[in-house]
């Protein structure tokens, strides 16, 4: 990691603090992405519409790692930066993914749905015609349904609906291991 060069670092934020964390990211100048999206809220006297996260307490930030400490230290920013459990270094999230995430969000956010469960590893297919077309992911199915699992490797899993005719599965090899873990089975 050069110290000069900006990357995509994940970050968690208080709970229902990802709004305002946006808003002072942007008053500093910082590029971020919040993935968010709008549901209708029902009170006693009206209906409101609303923009929440797509995941709670996550925000992305490209910056330095310099700029990622100088965020907390100098500007007092109730950010905690997600940690690679593997080398312990603050994760970064590579450019390309990036790319595709806030494509796949900005795209069709209603196609979007937030996963919090395991899925047993399933093949692995990229998508070759549509809006979605390079995306690579894991094909599970879920209710009789096809969905396309793209995984940020210890961040986020998101579900896709995705024709099968616009997939193509991609062969699988010893040497091609999947950066995610599978889940525990007996």
């Amino acid at each position: 990691m050069l110290n000069n060069q900006s990357y995509w670092f994940a970050a968690r934020t208080r709970a229902n603090q990802e709004i305002n964390m946006r808003e002072s990211l942007k008053k500093l100048e910082v590029i971020h992405f919040l993935p968010t999206h709008f549901v209708t809220r029902i009170y006693t006297d009206r209906r409101k519409r609303v923009e929440v996260p797509l995941v709670g307490n996550l925000i992305f930030v490209k910056c330095t790692k310099l700029e990622a400490f100088s965020l907390l230290k100098n500007y007092s920013l109730k950010l905690s930066y997600i940690r690679d459990i593997t080398t312990g270094s603050l994760l970064m999230v590579p450019d390309i993914q990036m790319e595709r995430f806030m494509f796949a969000v900005n795209t069709a956010p209603e196609l979007l749905k937030a996963c919090n469960t395991p899925f047993v590893a399933g093949d692995r297919v990229r998508v070759v015609k549509g809006d979605f077309t390079g995306f690579e992911g894991e094909l599970v199915r879920l209710e009789g349904k096809s969905h396309v699992i793209l995984r940020i490797p210890q961040i986020l899993t998101i579900s896709i609906k995705i024709p099968m005719d616009h997939l193509q599965k991609i062969p699988s090899s010893n040497n091609d291991t999947p950066n995610y873990r599978k889940p525990f089975t007996k």
